[in-house]
């Protein structure tokens, strides 16, 4: 009976571990270092960041942001602005991100994103409902665009 309790647990660890996935490469240094609040293009530049901050509560239980740290449900989003989009390492990608039209982030892009996922680019396998509020998106990529280049 402990043996079955082992191998069951054994098993369990198994399945939660990834998938047998190997940890992810740590990923290149950005190209761009990380700027300043003031040193963002308009309307980033007037964000409030201690509220990007706090918005970025409810994507990390599905990406991180720190350089070398593994993908998790969503790619690791350190120095997603400096790469194409669908290219994040050994991450596995929906087929309709996989033929998304657009080359890069941008800043602009991804706030389109955050509105709403499942409407700005349908097929996609992002489970988000979107920021509504445009202010908060402002807030949000303006920190995203600091920390994911540290």
């Amino acid at each position: 009976m402990r043996v079955s309790f082992i191998i069951s647990a054994a098993l369990a660890l198994g399945l939660l571990s990834g998938c047998g996935e190997p940890e992810p490469a740590a990923p290149a240094a950005p190209a761009v270092p990380a700027p300043t609040l003031a040193e963002l293009p308009a309307p980033w530049n007037e964000a409030d960041l201690a509220n990007g901050a706090s918005l970025f509560i409810k994507c990390q239980s599905c990406h991180n942001i720190a350089s070398g740290q593994p993908n998790r449900v969503g790619p690791n989003l350190h120095g997603v602005f400096d790469r194409d989009t669908a290219s994040a390492p050994r991450f596995r990608y929906s087929d309709a991100l996989k033929e998304f039209d657009e080359e890069r982030w941008t800043p602009a892009l991804v706030e389109q994103w955050l509105a709403n996922p499942k409407t700005f680019l349908p097929g996609n396998a992002m489970f988000f409902d979107g920021l509504a509020n445009e202010v908060d998106r402002r807030d949000l990529v303006a920190w995203l665009l600091i920390e994911t280049r540290k």
